[in-house]
C-alpha cells in the first residue's frame, strides 16, 4: 500500500529542494536518508519505506491498514527533539499525512459497508412507497365519483407510509454522510477524498438515484429546523397533490373535503 505526496518545490536527485543541504551530509542524501535510523523512532508503525516518484514527488509505502487503528498523527515528541532538523520533521510530517490518507480510505470502507447494506433495503422500501403514492394519485383521473372519498383515504395512507420510509431513508443517509465527511475531513487535498459511489461499486451496491446529501443538510441550524432532504422533497410532492385535490373538491362544491385536503396539514 502506497501513497504519493506532491512537494511544494521541485526536487533534484537528492529528493530535497536544491537550496537545502543537510548539515554534515552530502547534497546527494535523499528522502530516504531523512527517514533513516535517526528518525526511526518517530515512524508510523505501518511505515515501510519512501521512494522518489518523479522530480517533485515522494511515494510513501506502508503495510496494509485495517481502518480500525487510531488516526495517524505526527508524534508531538518530534517537535521537542532538538536533534532533528526541520527537513527531517517535514518529511516525518509528510509520512503521517500519507498514512492518514490511506487509513481514512480504509476506515471509510469499513464503516460504509454495513450502512450500504441497510441503505439498499431502505431505498427499495422507499421506492415502493413512493411509487404506490404516485399511483394512488393518478388513479383519481379514472375513478367514478362514488369512489372518490375512499380513494382519498387510500392516498392519505400512502402519504403516511411514504413519509415514514423517507424518514427512515434520511436516517441512514445521514449516517452515510457522516462517514463521507469524516474521510474528507481527514485528508488535506480534494484528490484524496473518496466518493461514496466508488466504495459502493467495490461492494457491488448500486447507488444510482440515491439521495445522500452533504452532512450539513441533515443538521438543524441555530436559527431554524430544516426538513431532511428526502422528507423535504416528499412533503413538497404531497402538498402539490393535496392542493390539486382540494381545488377539485372546491370546484365540485365539496368544500369540507377541500378544507381537509388543504396543503400543510400532513
Amino acid at each position: 500500500m502506497a501513497h504519493t505526496i506532491p512537494l511544494a518545490h521541485a526536487l533534484d536527485d537528492s529528493h530535497l529542494s536544491p537550496a537545502v543541504v543537510l548539515p554534515g551530509a552530502p547534497a546527494s542524501v535523499g528522502a530516504a536518508a531523512l527517514l533513516a535510523a535517526g528518525t526511526a523512532r518517530y515512524h508510523h508503525p505501518h511505515y515501510l519505506r519512501v521512494e522518489q516518484n518523479g522530480p517533485d514527488q515522494v511515494r510513501f509505502v506502508f503495510r496494509e491498514f485495517t481502518g480500525r487503528e487510531s488516526e495517524p498523527s505526527s508524534p508531538l515528541e518530534m517537535y521537542r527533539d532538538l536533534a532533528l532538523t526541520s527537513e527531517e520533521r517535514t518529511m516525518i510530517g509528510r509520512q503521517y499525512m500519507a498514512a492518514r490518507v490511506l487509513w481514512s480510505k480504509r476506515r471509510m470502507r469499513v464503516q460504509a459497508a454495513p450502512l450500504l447494506e441497510t441503505a439498499a433495503l431502505r431505498w427499495a422500501a422507499w421506492t415502493i412507497a413512493h411509487d404506490t403514492m404516485m399511483s394512488r394519485f393518478v388513479e383519481f383521473a379514472t375513478l367514478p365519483d362514488d369512489r372518490w372519498r375512499s380513494q382519498v383515504l387510500r392516498l392519505l395512507e400512502a402519504h403516511r407510509v411514504a413519509r415514514q420510509m423517507a424518514g427512515d431513508w434520511d436516517d441512514i443517509a445521514e449516517r452515510l454522510a457522516v462517514v463521507v465527511d469524516d474521510q474528507h475531513s481527514a485528508v488535506d487535498d480534494w484528490s484524496d477524498e473518496v466518493d461514496l459511489a466508488v466504495v459502493a461499486a467495490e461492494l457491488g451496491v448500486d447507488v444510482r438515484g440515491w439521495l445522500v446529501d452533504h452532512i450539513s443538510a441533515y443538521r438543524a441550524t441555530p436559527y431554524y429546523r430544516q426538513g431532511t432532504p428526502l422528507v423535504a422533497r416528499l412533503v413538497k410532492t404531497i402538498d402539490e397533490q393535496r392542493a390539486r385535490l382540494a381545488d377539485v373538491a372546491h370546484l365540485t362544491a365539496d368544500h369540507d373535503t377541500g378544507r381537509q385536503l388543504a396543503p400543510n396539514r400532513f
